[in-house]
């Protein structure tokens, strides 16, 4: 794996992770604990990551962070990571995480009480999960196929991710003139970090290996209220409770984000 650290941020692709400093070459303390908890997720996989910077500087220090993982690990997430992103809210709200999917793998888990990782779903195992997304966007690294990956609850990529394996490389416009959002699984973000499958790699702000029940995390899901009637008998009782359906009333995906946020802060 290489790590290239840069002022352009990006996904992880072709074994490269393109990892963007909001003021580079000065490493804020959340990005430091992002850079420290990829490079220790790496390493506990057996993968040696070599990290690639312009500025010198900046890999001793990382490195120095690596040594010293008190520095790093010190940082605790604030209400909201303010910052340059796609939501309304201009920053990260802590409080609740989401799984985004779409209405027929919905389906599958609401009616089996489960949410399970693609490993899981598909039985398969991840380096065969990986080959075979090895030509598409989102081609990871086979054991994150053995997670559930989940996004801050007001972020749109989760929806991206959805709309991408429908349409090609969405455009500015999908996300403005969204006509089929996705279903949000929200979870409190406390409660998540004591399941005993958690991890944080410093790529996904958690993740959950292999699968969660439902009954025991589940604060509630959202679902747009366009698909209530195909929804009818794939709904276990004890989850009837936390099922919601919103009208989406063709919102922008930013939009359609910000106010279902609101209401599952309301709960």
């Amino acid at each position: 794996m290489i790590l290239n650290i840069s002022n352009r941020s990006g996904i992880i692709e072709r074994g490269v992770y393109s990892f963007g400093l909001s003021d580079y070459p000065n490493i804020s303390p959340l990005e430091m604990k992002n850079l420290v908890a990829f490079l220790n997720y790496e390493k506990s996989h057996g993968r040696q990551t070599e990290i690639v910077c312009e500025d010198k500087n900046v890999i001793a220090t990382v490195n120095h962070a690596v040594a010293h993982p008190e520095i790093a690990e010190s940082y605790i997430f604030p209400e909201i990571i303010e910052g340059d992103c796609a939501c309304n809210q201009k920053g990260c709200l802590t409080r609740f995480v989401c799984h985004s999917t779409d209405i027929k793998a919905t389906k599958s888990i609401l009616s089996s009480g489960k949410l399970l990782s693609a490993v899981k779903v598909y039985g398969k195992t991840g380096d065969e999960l990986a080959y075979e997304k090895r030509d598409s966007l989102w081609n990871d690294p086979a054991d994150f196929f053995e997670y559930i990956m989940f996004n801050w609850g007001n972020c749109i990529f989760g929806e991206y991710v959805v709309m991408s394996s429908h349409i090609d490389n969405p455009s500015e416009e999908h996300f403005e003139n969204s006509i089929n959002p996705g279903v949000r699984f929200y979870f409190s973000y406390e409660d998540i970090l004591r399941h005993p499958g958690h991890t944080y790699d410093g790529y996904h702000i958690v993740k959950v290996k292999d699968e969660i029940v439902l009954s025991k995390y589940l604060h509630a899901c959202i679902i747009p209220e366009q698909n209530k009637t195909e929804m009818v008998g794939f709904i276990l009782p004890e989850l009837a409770p936390r099922v919601y359906y919103i009208p989406h009333n063709v919102l922008s995906l930013r939009d359609w984000s910000e106010q279902i946020y609101d209401f599952i802060s309301k709960l």
